[in-house]
């Protein structure tokens, strides 16, 4: 298919209180062999979200990994999108929050590490979109984002999924990733030439030979971590036959597709199913109607939300998404990371809140610390 463009989005994220050990694995099994692929491939590769918590672990030890995102950003070959400092889901904290989030990534991005976005995109962590956040976004300088096409599927149906136009909505742009071409790089079950063959035939048909995108998004730690094969079995290849030519900045694609207005867009994320969406479920994995102890999280860190004006980096560290990952049991299930999160707000309360409150807090808190 020569008139196909692929829109790849790799997530480098790590929580805020990732274990020094496991960042020097991920390091070197993922990380530092992109960044040479990266650097040595005279073409543009992929867009990213580069997140500032994960930045910020980048001490001693791993300046060559700052380095390389910064002079692959400076040379084009990254296309960096802004996010929110704490990797938190966005459309769960309150606006002041939010806003506090996107500029702190900004400003620290800058100041810190001498690295700036280079596009108009934003990253929502997880794919956790919300019409709500669209303004804010906009407010903040954005133009478009990504979300996920399940929940848009739920909606509209497959054959609705955007390919040959970009969807609007009230004035910001939304690209859909594809669920099915990225869950099947993820799976560890296809080299690269697998997938070339099958996109070549089964896109191909689906759009009638026609100009067509797809959008391909993923967490980077997909290739030589948690496949450890995935590098030179999949991204190698990938890198050498299309960077430059199919792959290309997101943010193009508008150059080249027609903008359509639309009149709804459903809430949800990444792992947000038909199912959820048909039990108004959409952040199932973060916020689920069905889990207690997601219930019990947020109201303890949403009480030391209030004294955000006190203690500001540390609200932004108790909202990662992560803390709440691992209690969702789907599959994910460990309590012992959640802590982190819940640890800290508690210290944020017991330093500046009230004594009801500190007691409506202790006892949220007992109750989290018994989980196992």
């Amino acid at each position: 298919m020569k008139n196909l463009k692929i829109g790849f989005l790799l997530n480098f994220y790590q929580p805020w209180w990732q274990f020094p050990a496991v960042l020097h694995q991920i390091s070197n099994q993922c990380y530092r062999p992109i960044l040479q692929l990266v650097n040595s491939n005279s073409n543009f590769c992929f867009s990213a979200n580069i997140n500032l918590s994960f930045l910020e672990l980048l001490g001693n030890g791993f300046s060559d990994i700052r380095s390389g995102f910064k002079k692959a950003i400076e040379r084009g070959k990254i296309e960096l999108m802004g996010s929110p400092a704490q990797h938190p889901i966005l459309p769960l904290i309150p606006e002041i929050i939010q806003k506090a989030h996107i500029e702190e990534d900004i400003k620290r991005k800058e100041s810190q590490f001498g690295i700036r976005r280079n596009c108009q995109g934003f990253y929502l962590p997880e794919l956790a979109f919300s019409r709500s956040d669209m303004r804010l976004l906009q407010s903040e300088g954005y133009g478009w984002t990504v979300a996920d096409d399940e929940p848009f599927v739920a909606i509209y149906g497959t054959s609705s999924v955007p390919f040959d136009h970009i969807i609007v909505w009230n004035g910001f742009k939304i690209y859909m990733r594809s669920g099915l071409w990225s869950n099947r790089i993820s799976s560890g079950h296809y080299s690269f030439y697998d997938i070339r063959s099958r996109i070549e035939h089964e896109v191909g048909q689906w759009v009638g030979g026609e100009p067509a995108y797809i959008i391909i998004a993923m967490d980077a730690e997909t290739f030589g971590h948690h496949g450890e094969h995935l590098i030179e079995w999949f991204l190698r290849p990938m890198l050498q036959e299309w960077a430059g030519d199919r792959i290309v900045p997101i943010e193009t694609l508008e150059q080249i597709f027609p903008i359509r207005s639309i009149q709804y867009l459903p809430d949800g994320s990444w792992s947000t199913s038909a199912d959820d969406m048909k039990k108004n479920d959409p952040y199932p994995l973060w916020n689920s109607r069905f889990n207690t102890y997601h219930h019990m999280l947020w109201k303890l860190v949403n009480l030391a939300l209030n004294y955000f004006e006190h203690s500001k980096e540390d609200c932004l560290k108790i909202t990662s998404s992560c803390h709440w990952w691992w209690i969702s049991g789907r599959p994910h299930w460990e309590p012992e990371f959640m802590k982190f999160g819940a640890k800290k707000a508690i210290e944020i309360i017991r330093q500046y809140g009230g004594p009801k409150e500190i007691v409506t807090a202790e006892k949220i808190y007992k109750e989290l610390e018994s989980i196992h």
